[in-house]
């Protein structure tokens, strides 16, 4: 689960002792086991900070080029152990079901209102 890596098997030693050569390695980023957007600067180019990985390859990474980001929405809901979006009715996405460990809640999209 660690990042990726091109090697090179060699017939005869390396400098090193060694029969593989590194090429070039490769940045894994899965399992990504939480994650958030920021933006630090405030000039609307936001970063996604992962947790990935796992076991002793597990890291936080910093993606910021490459991605755009537009914040739809924002809820302050502590405690939340799991999200899932259904579709009902609707060309997009407009139900949130929200999992507590003591509850769960239905959030219903409909335009600019959440119910």
């Amino acid at each position: 689960m660690g990042d990726s890596q091109l090697v090179k098997l060699n017939l005869e030693p390396n400098e090193s002792g060694g029969f593989v050569d590194i090429i070039e390695t490769y940045t894994n980023l899965g399992p990504i086991v939480d994650m958030i957007v920021v933006d630090l600067d405030r000039q609307g180019q936001g970063q996604l900070i992962t947790c990935s990985g796992a076991f002793k390859e597990g890291s936080l990474r910093i993606i910021r080029n490459g991605i755009g980001i537009q914040e739809q929405a924002t809820i302050d809901l502590p405690g939340i152990k799991g999200v899932w979006q259904l579709r009902v009715n609707s060309a997009y996405d407009n139900i949130l079901v929200l999992s507590f460990v003591g509850q769960t809640k239905v959030l219903m999209l409909t335009g600019e209102e959440v119910e």
